[in-house]
C-alpha cells in the first residue's frame, strides 16, 4: 500500500504487457528481473500485469521507469505494452521542503 505521507516521493507505474501465450512464462520471468519490477498476473492469453517502482534517491525516477518500460518491450516474446497507471507524488508539499 502506498503511504502518501512517505518521506521520499513515490513513483510507480502499472503496465499491461501482451506476450505470445506459449512464451508468457519465460517473458514473465524476464520482466520480473528488471529493477523495481513485479509481475502480478499472468493470463492464459499471454497478458501480464506488471508494476514498476522508481528507485529511491534517483534524480529523475520517472525517466528510469520510462526507460525500463521501453527495455521491457524489447524482451523476446513481448508483443506490446501499455501504460495503464502512473503515480508520482514528488510535487506534494512534503517533497518540496515545505512544512505541512
Amino acid at each position: 500500500m502506498i503511504n502518501l505521507l512517505e518521506e521520499s516521493p513515490v513513483n510507480i507505474a502499472g503496465v499491461m504487457f501482451m506476450a505470445h501465450p506459449e512464451k508468457a512464462d519465460t517473458v514473465a520471468d524476464a520482466l520480473g528481473e528488471f529493477p523495481g519490477a513485479e509481475v502480478h498476473v499472468k493470463g492464459e492469453n499471454g497478458s501480464l500485469v506488471v508494476t514498476i517502482e522508481g528507485l529511491e534517491g534517483e534524480k529523475k525516477p520517472s525517466g528510469r521507469i520510462i526507460e525500463t518500460i521501453t527495455d521491457m518491450g524489447n524482451v523476446p516474446g513481448v508483443i506490446s505494452s501499455s501504460l495503464i497507471f502512473h503515480h508520482n507524488d514528488a510535487g506534494l508539499p512534503q517533497h518540496q521542503g515545505e512544512k505541512l
